[in-house]
C-alpha cells in the first residue's frame, strides 16, 4: 500500500507533534511492519526511521501486563531518545521503560516489575536482566534493532545475537540502518524465514544541505574554527578523530574566548547532559565531539556540522553529516581538509551524488571563489 497521508489513527498526534507530510521510509515500513513481516531497513540518518517502525509497531501491542516490543540501540543516548519518542506516541495504559547500562539495575528491575509493554535497551545490560530472568523474552513478539550497523559491530554481535535467539522463532525482527549492512543475513542463516529489504533516500529537500570544505593544515584548524565561529548562526557539531586531538582543539578554543565543550567516552554522564543542555539553548558555539560519543545525540535543527578531521569513510562522512539538514531542513557542512583529503572528500561526494563546494572565510562570511555567499542561515 502506497500511503499518501497519515494513517487516520494517527492524524491527531501527527499534528501535536509539528510534524508534516511522511517520508519515503515512513511510508514504506508502515504496512510490512504491521503484517509482521522481517524488515531489513536502510534509510540516511534524519528520514524519521525511529517514527517509521514506532507507529505501525504501537498498533501491534495489547493492553496486557508483559512486554512485547523490545528495541535495542548502541548508545545510552540513542536507548534514552527512542524511549522518549515511543513513550510520546503510546496510548494510555501502555509503558516504555529504557534500560541502559550505567543505571542502576535494582531500579531498573523495579521498573520491569511494572511490566512494561515496550523495553528499550542497550545490548550488555538488557543481556543480563535476560539471564537473571527479569526480561521474558519467550514473551517478546518484536525485536527492533536501531542503528544496527552499529550493533553488529565485533564488540556487540555476540551479545545481540544471544539476545535474538532467545527469542521465540516465529518473533518479528527489524533492522533499521543508516548505511547498508556487510552481513544483513546473520540471523536469517538456520531459518526458513525470509527478510524483506526496505531502502529510502535522503528526502529531496536535503539538496538545502551545503558541502563545502576549506583548505587547511592540521596545525591551523584551532585557528580557523575560531575565525568562523563569527559566522552568523554559527552552532556547529565538531567532529574530531580521537580525544587527544579534541583536547588540543578545546584547550586553544577556550583560550581564545570560544564557548566550546567536549564530549567523548570518559566525559562523566553529569558532564554530557550538562554539556548538550548548553549545547542546544546556544549557549556554546561548538560541541566537540568523537564518532563514538557522538551517537544517539539529537540536536534539532543544528545549523552546522564540521569534520575537523576527514572522514575515514563515505559511510562515516554519511553518518556525521547527517546531524544537519535532519528530516529535510538547511543545514551546512564543512570539511576541513588538505590538498590530498580534499582528493578523498570530493570522492566521498561523489558516491553520494553530491558537488564538494571550496569555500573560505571572508569579512565574517563563507563564500565560495566567485566571492558568493555559499552559506546564510536566515
Amino acid at each position: 500500500m502506497d500511503i499518501k497521508e497519515v494513517p487516520e489513527i494517527w492524524a491527531e498526534q501527527w499534528q501535536a507533534h509539528h510534524y508534516e507530510a511522511m517520508t519515503e521510509i515512513q511510508q514504506k515500513l508502515y504496512t510490512p511492519i504491521k503484517e509482521g513481516k522481517d524488515i531489513i531497513a536502510v534509510s540516511p540518518t534524519g528520514t524519521g526511521k525511529t517514527v517509521a517502525y514506532t507507529l505501525p509497531a504501537i498498533e501491534k501491542i495489547e493492553v496486557k501486563p508483559h512486554t512485547q516490543w523490545l528495541i535495542l540501540a548502541p548508545s545510552h543516548e540513542l536507548v534514552m531518545q527512542i524511549a522518549g519518542v515511543v513513550r510520546s506516541w503510546l496510548p494510555a495504559g501502555l509503558k516504555v521503560v529504557g534500560i541502559i547500562g550505567s543505571a542502576n539495575i535494582k531500579r531498573q528491575i523495579d521498573n520491569l516489575k511494572k511490566k512494561p509493554q515496550v523495553i528499550v535497551g542497550s545490548p550488555g545490560r538488557v543481556l543480563e536482566l535476560i539471564k537473571q530472568k527479569k526480561i521474558k523474552m519467550h514473551e517478546v513478539k518484536m525485536i527492533t534493532l536501531d542503528e544496527c550497523d552499529q550493533l553488529l559491530i565485533r564488540e556487540h554481535i555476540p551479545t545481540v545475537l544471544e539476545i535474538v535467539n532467545s527469542a521465540m522463532r516465529d518473533r518479528q525482527l527489524v533492522m533499521a540502518s543508516a548505511t547498508k549492512l556487510e552481513d544483513p543475513m546473520m540471523f536469517y542463516r538456520n531459518s526458513e524465514i525470509e527478510p524483506i529489504t526496505i531502502e529510502a533516500q535522503a528526502e529531496e529537500s536535503n539538496a538545502n544541505v551545503n558541502h563545502l570544505y576549506m583548505d587547511v593544515e592540521p596545525r591551523d584548524k584551532a585557528m580557523l574554527l575560531r575565525r568562523i565561529s563569527n559566522v552568523e548562526d554559527m552552532r556547529a557539531l565538531v567532529f574530531v578523530k580521537d580525544k587527544v586531538r579534541m583536547d588540543i582543539i578545546l584547550e586553544k578554543l577556550q583560550y581564545d574566548g570560544v564557548a566550546a565543550a567536549g564530549l567523548h567516552s570518559e566525559v562523566r554522564k553529569e558532564d554530557r547532559k550538562k554539556f548538550l543542555q548548553a549545547f542546544k539553548k546556544g549557549e556554546l558555539t561548538y560541541l566537540v565531539v568523537t564518532d563514538v560519543a557522538a551517537r544517539g545525540l539529537d540536536i534539532p535543527d543544528l545549523p552546522f556540522v564540521i569534520h575537523c578531521d576527514v572522514a575515514m569513510d563515505a559511510k562515516q562522512y554519511t553518518h556525521r553529516s547527517g546531524r544537519t539538514g535532519r528530516m529535510g531542513k538547511a543545514g551546512t557542512v564543512i570539511s576541513f581538509v588538505n590538498e590530498r583529503e580534499a582528493r578523498t572528500l570530493r570522492q566521498y561526494l561523489k558516491d553520494l551524488n553530491k558537488e564538494a563546494i571550496k569555500v573560505r572565510y571572508y569579512e565574517g562570511v563563507l563564500t565560495d571563489d566567485f566571492e558568493h555567499k555559499a552559506t546564510k542561515h536566515k
